[in-house]
């Protein structure tokens, strides 16, 4: 019965590992077949809205059938506060870009939304980290933490580096620009250290969110990084959030189809 149990649930883990690459490289692929041509914008735009509006509904039906209380309860609501205000965010980049036909908009209300962001996202996890975290080697979070620190020192001195801050109306952006990889690193800490630490059960949630969390530090970088090059090539950045966004509703189907319904029909 046990064995039964463990089949069933390798085959459940295959399937959904199956849907999510199938969603990957579909979206991948338009993204990538449009770059370049009149559709480009519209298309990275769409796809990440629908993308990040997946896992928001995934999200909420997590809240909905497991409420609000105890320490899952509230990590769970803060991520799905997280997730809001990042769709929020691809919401008002869209309306400038499409809307508007302003390419890139910066800094815009769209910032304010995705900075707002991670004040959540970062209450989920750690909070989280502190139940999945145990059995962590304190020589492994030292070198996680000096890794991170020192990449957050090179971006950030980078990016300073084009910014003329003689000129009073460069402060803001300045400011906006160096809050991402401060906070991008103070995410990815825990993301890294709870990925590595990852595997050690059939039911576990946690690595395709927290890999999520890695995708979307990786996009923020190299969209850092077109700013210090000044490129215009942004396709891939997009291709890569879309990851992380699928990644997320993955991690909470997963979740909500383990963890919740498990828990209830133990209740019955």
């Amino acid at each position: 019965m046990e064995q039964q149990g463990y089949l069933e649930i390798k085959k459940q883990r295959t399937n959904l590992v199956v849907g999510l690459i199938v969603a990957l490289v579909a979206v991948s692929a338009l993204v990538f077949l449009t770059a370049g041509s009149e559709f480009e914008l519209m298309v990275s735009d769409l796809s990440r809205i629908a993308t990040v509006g997946s896992a928001v509904a995934m999200s909420l039906v997590v809240i909905a059938r497991q409420k609000i209380s105890g320490l899952f309860g509230r990590t769970y609501t803060s991520l799905a506060a997280g997730l809001i205000l990042w769709l929020a965010a691809e919401g008002v980049w869209a309306y400038y870009e499409l809307g508007q036909g302003s390419e890139r908009p910066f800094p815009s209300i769209a910032d304010a939304l995705w900075i707002a962001g991670y004040i959540p996202f970062m209450y989920y996890l750690y909070g989280t980290s502190r139940f999945f975290g145990k059995g962590i080697k304190r020589h492994t979070v030292v070198i996680v933490t000096v890794a991170v620190a020192g990449f957050m020192l090179f971006s950030l001195n980078a990016i300073l580096s084009v910014f003329d801050t003689s000129d009073p109306e460069s402060l803001l952006p300045l400011a906006i620009s160096m809050m991402y990889p401060i906070f991008d690193a103070a995410c990815v800490i825990p993301a890294v250290l709870i990925v590595t630490n990852a595997g050690r059960g059939q039911l576990t949630s946690v690595p395709w969110i927290f890999i999520a969390v890695i995708l979307f530090v990786i996009g923020d970088s190299l969209l850092g990084m077109t700013l210090v090059i000044e490129t215009a090539e942004v396709y891939h950045i997009t291709i890569i959030l879309n990851a992380g966004y699928l990644c997320v509703a993955a991690g909470l189907i997963w979740y909500n189809r383990m963890f919740i319904t498990s828990e209830k029909k133990l209740i019955k």
